[in-house]
């Protein structure tokens, strides 16, 4: 999971870093930039996450 996690922030300082040349460009790295980071947060806070209980069962991993 740490390096899924890894492999997120360094796609995000990518697009951040990318040059801007035009407005489709700043469009483009906006929406890739807050996809990203809603990836990212989903990634850190799912493990945490207490298990799923419907009709009494119990989800196991």
């Amino acid at each position: 999971m740490f390096l899924i996690d890894v492999l997120l922030v360094l796609a995000i300082l990518f697009f951040l870093f990318l040059p801007i040349s035009d407005r489709r460009t700043v469009r483009m790295r906006l929406g890739m930039v807050c996809v990203l980071f809603a990836v990212l947060s989903v990634a850190v806070v799912r493990p945490h996450l207490a298990p799923v209980q419907i009709a009494s069962v119990v989800s196991t991993h």
